[in-house]
Order: C-alpha cells, then structure tokens, then sequence
C-alpha cells in the first residue's frame, strides 16, 4: 500500500535520488531476498522430510501428534492473547492519559519556538511539498508441520493528517506469528521533503533541529524458537529510526548530503509500554555550507524519513507500534541552524 502526494515535477529527479539514498539502508537486494526465499524453502521441505522419514521407519502415525500440538498451540496462543491485551489495553491508558499532556507540550513548542526563529540564525523548513507514505505487512515464511497450522495474523497502516503548523503522520503494525516459524519483517515508512530558494547570503550550518513530537504504544512478545533454539532477548527486533538528507542545486547539478541519522526507539525481548519522543528542543551536530545565488547555489531540499519496523521472533510471538489517530507522530519542520557568512 502505498500514496503519494502531487510534487512539482521541477523538483521531481531530486526528490526520487534522495528517496533513493535515504532507503538504500532498509533494503535488500533482489538476489538476496531470492536467496533467502530459497534457504527458507529448502529448510522447511528438509524438516518435513525428516518428520516423514522417522514416522515412516518407526511406523508411526504423526496425525495424533500434530492435533496434540495443535490444540496446545491453541490454548498457548489464547492465554498469551489475554496476557498481551491486558499489558496493551493498560499502555494505551497511560498514552491516553497523557494526550493532554502531549498537546500541550505541542503548543508550548509553538508558541515558544515561533519567538525563538526570531532570534537564532536559522534556515527553517515549514510544510512538506512532497510526502510518501508505505506499509509492508509481515508474511509467514513457512510452517514446519501440523494439522491446520495457524499461519498468523498481520496488519499495516501508514497515513498522513494535516495540520496548520506541521503535519501528522500515523504508524501501524500489529504482528502475530501464530504457528510460523520464520516470518518477515513488518515496516512502515514516511517521508517529507521540504523546499526553500538559496538565501541571499551563504550560511554555515553547525547543527540542525527537527520538530518532532510522538506519543504511541509499542508491545513485544518472543515466540517459541523451537527445541534447539531460544530467542536472544538482546537481539533489537524492533526499531524507529529517522534520517534526515539535504540537497542543494550547485552551479545547475544537484548535490546531496546525508545530515543525521537517529534510532529513536530500539526493542528488545518482552514488553508493553507508551512511547514518548519529544525532539523539539534537542539538536543533532552538523557542518556543511549552504550557498547564496553569487556562488552558484539555488534551491534547496530537505528530505525527512521515519522507519517503524518490528520482527516477531518464532511461533506465537508477537509485535506491534500503535502511533494511529488517537496518538501520533507531529513533524513541525526542519530547521538548520548556523551563523550566515
């Protein structure tokens, strides 16, 4: 699923390249994905050929084992639905509890960051001219075995809302492995790209400010890995990441450069619990020169990227983001910040 929104086609070649190189981290390529597919292919037709090969020997009848499992699979699952529901249903009350708080952190940014634009030099980048937005629901890989496996349950969600000062954005994923043991990955990811002309004087950038404000829920359950195998409750299976890349057209040609990267929220093991991303005051270091007009310099482009992704790890595992309507992402702008020389 995806959606776009109209871009003027001036900007259009720009804004694809820094899509390009701003995805490029968070994705596979053909012949590794195949490869995969392969692996993963053959290592289920292996473990059902062995399963067949000792019930043949030993002649015995796996159907009776498989309905077992099945049925205790079954009542693993609800009682780990129960066990989720209830740690989620008391997240979201906490995020709930707090959207007051949250919109009022999100006025006093307002009001407070429009008087300080007055006095920092600063190259402000206000409402998108470009946005996209994506979500991959995750898939089951394969099952090893059983009567009427369950093969899970997926669900993805990424939109945009507006809003006079900023821009909304609403993630979702919601991850249920069921009976499968491999399962991809789940993401969604945004994208804004902002416009500006050159200034009339050249500015030194020393830091950049993104105004980012998120209130979500995020919950996590690790799955079986089976007899031989457990699941590394160290492993980060789960992640927000936001990148941010800059391009300026310099004598006629467009030049990019990669300003930040940030993992905003990295998941690992078991938990339920509110997310809260306040950026608005915070700065990330940078160092790059933006030309005025006499030096070759013209428009200029900021692209802002967000990530949601989430693995679940083995059967019956399961994760999710919840940043939909009720809570949200709010994206105020880029602001570059420097001296003009």
């Amino acid at each position: 699923m995806a959606k776009h929104r109209k871009k003027p086609d001036h900007f259009k070649t720009a804004i694809d390249e820094l899509r390009r190189l701003a995805r490029e981290p968070y994705e596979s390529s053909k012949e590794l994905v195949q490869l995969r597919k392969r692996i993963t292919s053959e290592r289920g037709r292996a473990h059902r050929r062995i399963l067949e090969r000792v019930a043949k020997e030993a002649h015995a009848d796996l159907r009776p084992i498989f309905d077992e499992a099945r049925r205790r699979n079954a009542a693993k699952h609800r009682y780990v639905t129960r066990t989720l529901n209830r740690v989620r249903a008391h997240a979201a009350r906490c995020a709930k509890t707090q959207t007051k708080h949250f919109h009022r952190i999100r006025a006093d940014y307002v009001r407070d960051f429009s008087a300080l634009e007055q006095r920092t030099p600063q190259l402000k980048f206000h409402q998108p001219i470009a946005t996209f937005s994506n979500a991959k629901r995750g898939e089951c890989n394969y099952i090893i075995g059983g009567c009427s496996p369950n093969a899970g349950s997926h669900d993805a969600s990424a939109a945009f809302g507006p809003d006079p000062v900023g821009i909304w954005m609403f993630s979702f994923l919601n991850n249920d492995s069921g009976d499968c043991d491999d399962t991809t990955p789940a993401t969604t990811l945004h994208d804004l790209t902002y416009q500006i002309g050159a200034p009339a004087t050249s500015f030194a950038v020393n830091s950049i400010r993104v105004d980012l404000i998120a209130n979500g829920v995020a919950t996590s359950h690790l799955g079986d890995g089976g007899f031989l195998a457990e699941a590394n409750p160290d492993y980060i299976h789960s992640f927000i990441d936001m990148d941010v890349w800059i391009a300026q057209q310099v004598n006629g040609e467009w030049q990019q450069w990669p300003l930040l990267h940030d993992r905003l929220f990295g998941g690992k093991g078991d938990y339920a619990r509110q997310i809260r991303l306040v950026l608005s005051g915070q700065t990330y270091p940078a160092a790059i020169v933006v030309r005025k007009p006499d030096v070759g310099g013209g428009d200029l482009l900021c692209h802002l990227q967000l990530v949601c992704s989430t693995d679940t790890i083995g059967t019956d595992g399961r994760s999710s983001f919840d940043f939909r309507a009720e809570h949200g992402i709010f994206v105020g702008g880029v602001a570059l910040r420097g001296d003009f020389v």
